[in-house]
């Protein structure tokens, strides 16, 4: 069954049981999922085609692996960005059931793979019966399982990534210390990010490596948050035009307290030419390479 006939029955479901009202929601939130299902056509750019410089500082991530060649989040989108010669891979990360870290940017499997789960109450073994079947060049890995964090590790460590991981919400920060020990154990370089601040000083605690406050708009107050943390940075939405408008005031205000910026996820080479005079040296994208 396809992921739009799947909807479709919800929301026949949902008009015969919750009315009109709960129809055209039900409507509403299909549309809405249909379309955040659907791929992004990426356009894989390069730097040479810029008007960046050697001289220039910044440094690329790819997002989600190498999501404009491979499914995100998964084994062959790492390799691709290794290939590719990413400074950096970015992930995201949540822990299953059973106490195992895995790759998935949302909290459930169902855009990416050919089953519904939710990820933090299902365990690995329930995860590894389903197969990706969404992603760009999908057809080209069959039986493409759910990345562990184990594997994403070792992945940077054979290119020799930075490994840059996003945690996802704040539920399980008692076991914050198995993703250090891991990270430890494959001898990587990491920068850890999360929208939610609670996080960072429990991470500080375990690790000298990089933090990052992710925000959608800079504020002044995310600015002020992230100074109580020792080396801890602002990274914000590039897309935003509260961000980068008039001469990138905001960028240049978090400059302006100490803090580095980094961005996500650009993938327009005038913008980016923009982003890196402006000061901002770590770049995620999904489609800019070297």
């Amino acid at each position: 069954m396809s992921k739009w006939s799947a909807l479709k029955i919800g929301v026949t479901a949902a008009l015969c049981v919750a009315g009109v009202a709960g129809a055209v929601y039900g409507v509403k939130k299909a549309v809405w999922y249909h379309n955040y299902c659907k791929l992004i056509p990426y356009e894989v750019k390069t730097v040479k085609d810029s008007n960046l410089t050697d001289e220039d500082d910044y440094v690329l991530t790819a997002h989600r692996g190498f999501r404009a060649v491979a499914p995100e989040n998964t084994l062959p989108a790492y390799e691709e960005a290794g290939k590719a010669g990413y400074w950096g891979a970015e992930c995201d990360i949540y822990r299953t059931l059973d106490g195992t870290w895995v790759l998935q940017h949302d909290p459930i499997s169902y855009r990416m793979m050919d089953g519904m789960r939710v990820i933090e109450l299902s365990t690995l073994s329930q995860l590894q019966k389903l197969n990706y079947n969404n992603g760009h060049n999908v057809d080209k890995y069959p039986d493409l399982k759910i990345c562990t964090l184990e594997e994403f590790f070792a992945t940077c460590a054979k290119y020799n990534m930075h490994a840059v991981v996003e945690i996802k919400y704040n539920r399980n920060r008692s076991h914050y210390d198995e993703i250090i020990a891991l990270q430890k154990q494959y001898g990587v370089e990491a920068t850890y990010i999360c929208f939610s601040f609670e996080d960072l000083p429990d991470l500080r605690a375990l690790t000298d490596a990089p933090l990052f406050l992710l925000v959608d708009e800079i504020t002044d107050e995310a600015i002020e948050k992230a100074k109580t943390v020792e080396n801890c940075g602002i990274s914000y939405n590039c897309n935003l035009e509260h961000n980068t408008g008039n001469d990138c005031e905001m960028i240049k205000r978090v400059h302006a307290a100490g803090l580095e910026t980094a961005t996500w996820t650009c993938d327009d080479l005038e913008l980016m030419e923009k982003l890196v005079r402006a000061g901002t040296k770590y770049i995620t994208t999904n489609c800019i390479t070297y």
